[in-house]
Order: C-alpha cells, then sequence, then structure tokens
C-alpha cells in the first residue's frame, strides 16, 4: 500500500494542470460565475482608479484566469504575463503602476474580472475605512522594510495602495451595498474543494495574480530575494526592460500556461 501524501502547506505546491481539471470537472467555474451573477449592475466614472494595482485573487479565481489566459494566442499571452511579471518585481519603484490586465482605461479581463474588483465601491463606509487602515499599515510596513535593505519606495507608491470609490451607483443613481463577508466566503468554499482548509484559511484572497504566477514559476521562496535584487539594481539605474529579460530567462511558467491550446 502506498503512504498517502501530506496535504500541501500552501496552493504553490499543487499541480495546477490537476487542480484545473478537478475545477472542472466539479462545475467549480460555473458555481463562481453564479456568486458573480448575484452583485447587482452598476454605474461609475470608468475612471479607473479602482486599477491601481492587480488584486488578490482566491485560488479558485488563479484557476478560472489561468483558463483564460491559455485560450489566448501565445504572443497575446506572453503578452499579459511580462506585464505580470514588471507588476511583481518592479511595483514597489513604480508610481504609475497599474493592474496587468488594464488596457487604455479598460479591463482587458472584465467577464472573469475577481471579486476584489466587483466589490469595489461596493461595501459599507465603515469596512472601507478598516481596510484602507490596513493597507495603510502594511504599506508603510513594507516601505520601511525596504528602505533598511537600501530601496526607497517613493511617497506616491505607498499611499497609491489606499485607493478607494464612493461613485458606484446602481441603474437609479443609488449607492450599492453587498455582504463582502458572505460573498468572500461562498468562494473560499470553492477553494475547499482543491485546498486544505489551513490553506484557505491563511491564503483566503491575500495575493494577487502576479504573486501567485511568481511563486509557481520560480519557487515561493525565491520571489522576495530576487525582487531585491532587482529594485537595487533598477534604482542604481540599470535599464528596467532589460532586468526583465532577465527575469523572463529564468521563469518556468505553470504547465497550462506553456502548453496552451493552438501553440505552435
Amino acid at each position: 500500500m502506498s503512504a498517502r501524501r501530506p496535504p500541501s502547506r500552501t496552493s504553490d505546491h499543487v499541480a495546477l494542470p490537476r487542480a484545473l481539471a478537478a475545477a472542472r470537472r466539479q462545475g467549480l467555474f460555473a458555481r463562481l460565475t453564479e456568486v458573480y451573477g448575484e452583485f447587482p449592475e452598476t454605474r461609475c466614472d470608468n475612471c479607473a482608479r479602482c486599477c491601481f494595482e492587480s488584486p488578490g485573487i482566491f485560488f479558485v479565481e488563479y484557476l478560472f484566469l489561468l483558463e483564460a489566459l491559455t485560450g489566448l494566442p501565445r504572443p497575446r499571452r506572453e503578452e499579459l504575463l511580462r506585464r505580470g511579471v514588471e507588476e511583481l518585481f518592479f511595483s514597489w519603484i513604480e508610481p504609475a503602476r497599474q493592474c496587468m490586465f488594464l488596457e487604455d482605461g479598460q479591463c482587458a479581463i472584465y467577464a472573469r474580472r475577481p471579486l476584489a474588483c466587483r466589490l469595489f465601491g461596493l461595501v459599507a463606509p465603515e469596512e472601507r475605512d478598516r481596510v484602507e487602515a490596513e493597507a495603510r499599515l502594511a504599506a508603510r510596513q513594507e516601505a520601511s522594510r525596504l528602505r533598511l535593505l537600501g530601496i526607497e519606495a517613493p511617497a506616491a507608491v505607498v499611499e497609491r495602495s489606499l485607493a478607494s470609490c464612493d461613485r458606484v451607483r446602481d441603474l437609479a443613481g443609488r449607492p450599492v451595498r453587498v455582504d463582502a463577508d458572505a460573498l468572500a466566503a461562498r468562494v473560499a468554499h470553492l477553494d475547499q474543494r482543491l485546498l486544505a482548509p489551513t490553506v484557505v484559511l491563511n491564503e483566503f484572497c491575500f495575493r494577487s495574480l502576479p504573486e501567485r504566477l511568481g511563486a509557481a514559476a520560480l519557487g515561493a521562496d525565491a520571489v522576495d530575494p530576487m525582487r531585491l535584487q532587482l529594485l537595487r539594481r533598477a534604482q542604481r539605474g540599470e535599464p528596467r526592460p532589460d532586468l526583465l529579460d532577465l527575469v523572463w530567462a529564468r521563469l518556468r511558467l505553470p504547465l497550462p500556461l506553456r502548453m496552451a491550446k493552438g501553440d505552435p
């Protein structure tokens, strides 16, 4: 009798092709879409201010986006992935950072945009203030850590984590409020069909697509040391495109992205 494999400590140890197959087999993408479909129809100024960075996503949302990426032609897929890599490694010195999927003020994956994007502008002011206070503290702590390591994050980079919006309205022009915790719990329940409960609890939706891809392509322990090295080199004046090429050459993309449909 073969010994049972111990459960993964993080989602980084999950075989993505197997996880994608399991999500499809269990209908998890359809159930995720049902949750998305419960949001009311809204209007806003379409200023894209909420797209200041790639949002945190649940694991099932990660797989849902991977499925979308694998359906793209290789050049288009690599274009988007390079943006994600650039965000992952250089965002702390880039005041003009934006989500890897934002193009000319429009979302390239709007129909599949994750829960965090759909919740933007729909939570009660007190919840928004709490989240902003936490983001303020986390951003300042990370900036302090980077400063001790010889990397100076511009003030505009630190403060950009505080974006919020009070201009989202329903079709009648009224403010919209949803139960963010209940919706997040439902998506987390889908994650539990794929991951150990402790992993779901620890990761929740705290990691963005660039972060998840970086961990899958390089190993979770390798990302931060490489980021620190590249940030130092960039602040010394080395051209960022050259540094990005160095990273790209080292990436071993997850199998679903290396062997997508229609690739030559």
